[in-house]
């Protein structure tokens, strides 16, 4: 049975145990008394047992009010091999017992064994990965797809977005279950997690509207399955994406959680439009690796053009109507000109002047104000995007299944991730885990000299991975 346990620090990188806690004698260590050492480097354990025989002996320590307290400080090379490498140790007082666990961080671990075990393509899950859109721009950028989750939480459509998903993504494994319902054994091990959550209960689009919060816990989920998972089949790095209100309630929290865990961790506000996009959408990303270094892509320059002009939409593509013909479109232009204004402020745009247009939801379908097109000569005429002209806007290919209906080409497009920040950002961050995982081929060359191994890969072009003795462990 446990009488107390504490995390704490090693001391001297591990290569001392110093303890000293009155709660030592009631697990039987009182000054005088002998025990033995058994360390397991394998497990980095140390045990302390109660031995008549045993060739240590507790010491004691009196403190200002003359009190002895028992002490164990103990040196050697096997509490030094046992610990190192470890930045915490959990202490555990049992009966005539004192057992020390060393606590290697996810970073250390994953650092220690996944270099030698990388032999195929980056791979990935993407959680509420909703038609595709997100995973259609990690594997692009070079990454494989083993696995989605992707739950609709509305009664009865629980598959919407995954029956999509599937069909763009057909060699994915799927889950179409809650998150709250996943665990971690679950997940096979990859190499980076995306994490595009549901941003329906953060969203400043849905201020003032009655929120049901069915996806305001999906980050504590994430880092669940985080936690569940062994060390060493934790992922490498983790890419967030979401709005920006989200940094305040789960960013920050994800974050701390994932520095504690040894991670580097990176973060940035990016808006859309700084790279190339048609669309203005301003996002939080977070990346959290096990490698130093990494930063976002920089803005390569916003459109000039008009979106007219630079063929993405024409005029006599659109349809137009009349407030007479819309009496959606009627009541706020009555509104507008009322001065009455709130969360469905309409916002109108011109396609032969404007080189953008406003962030495009999921709800667009709906009708709701914003993102009206006026006519640049008949001021009487406006038009509503469709979700095929949305498609166009947003660069997505046609070849990308997004639903039969137009209902749900909005809903994909809309409640996915912006492609040209996303994609920027895959790009860069592929690019990045590639170079830290895998040697450069001078690097290795370097080594195959060094262990007078020319002759044995004269013919080969590939890059080879040696261990610290020169032995061969991996080559692609």
């Amino acid at each position: 049975m446990i009488i107390h346990q504490f995390l704490g620090k090693t001391t001297y990188n591990g290569e001392r145990i110093y303890i000293d806690k009155a709660i030592l004698s009631e697990a039987g260590f009182v000054p005088g008394a002998k025990y033995r050492t058994i360390t397991d480097q394998e497990k980095n354990t140390v045990e302390f047992e109660i031995d008549l025989k045993g060739p240590n002996k507790v010491s004691k320590k009196k403190l200002r009010n003359q009190n002895p307290v028992p002490v164990i400080d103990k040196t050697g090379h096997d509490i030094r091999a046992a610990l190192k490498d470890c930045a915490q140790i959990k202490v555990t007082f049992v009966q005539e017992r004192v057992i020390i666990e060393g606590i290697k961080l996810t970073a250390d671990v994953l650092s220690e064994t996944d270099k030698a075990e990388q032999t195929e393509a980056l791979t990935t899950i993407s959680f509420c990965a909703g038609s595709g859109i997100s995973s259609q721009c990690l594997i692009e950028s070079g990454f494989k797809e083993v696995a989605a989750v992707e739950w609709n939480p509305k009664e009865g459509k629980e598959h919407k977005f995954s029956d999509i998903y599937m069909k763009n993504h057909s060699d994915t494994v799927m889950f179409n279950l809650p998150m709250q319902m996943l665990e971690a054994d679950h997940l096979p091990k990859v190499d980076l997690w995306v994490a595009t959550l549901d941003c329906t209960d953060f969203s400043k689009a849905s201020a003032g509207t009655k929120k049901e919060y069915h996806t305001m816990h999906l980050f504590m989920h994430l880092m669940r399955l985080f936690w569940d998972k062994k060390k060493s089949e934790r992922p490498k790095a983790i890419l967030l994406e979401n709005v920006p209100e989200f940094e305040k309630i789960a960013g920050i929290s994800l974050e701390l959680c994932l520095k504690d865990e040894g991670f580097n961790v990176t973060r940035a506000k990016l808006d859309s439009l700084d790279y190339g996009s048609r669309t203005k959408r301003e996002r939080y990303f977070m990346v959290a690796s096990i490698f130093e270094g990494f930063s976002f892509p920089i803005p390569h320059g916003r459109q000039r053009n008009s979106i007219h002009d630079s063929g993405l939409l024409k005029l006599e593509e659109l349809d137009w109507v009349t407030p007479s013909e819309s009496g959606t479109l009627k009541y706020f232009l009555n509104r507008e000109q009322k001065g009455m204004k709130h969360n469905h402020h309409m916002t109108t745009f011109d396609i032969t002047t404007d080189s953008y247009i406003g962030t495009i939801t999921k709800s667009h379908h709906k009708i709701q104000p914003e993102n009206w097109i006026s006519h640049p000569t008949d001021k009487n005429l406006y038009s509503y995007l469709n979700g095929e002209q949305i498609r166009k806007l947003h660069g997505i290919s046609k070849d990308l299944y997004l639903g039969e209906s137009n209902k749900l080409v909005v809903e994909s497009i809309g409640q996915s991730v912006c492609i040209q920040t996303f994609k920027a950002t895959t790009d860069k961050l592929y690019h990045f885990l590639v170079e830290n995982i895998h040697r450069s081929v001078s690097e290795i060359k370097n080594i195959i000299k060094e262990n007078g191994r020319e002759s044995e890969f004269q013919n080969c072009t590939d890059a080879f991975t040696f261990d610290d003795s020169g032995q061969l462990i991996m080559f692609w």
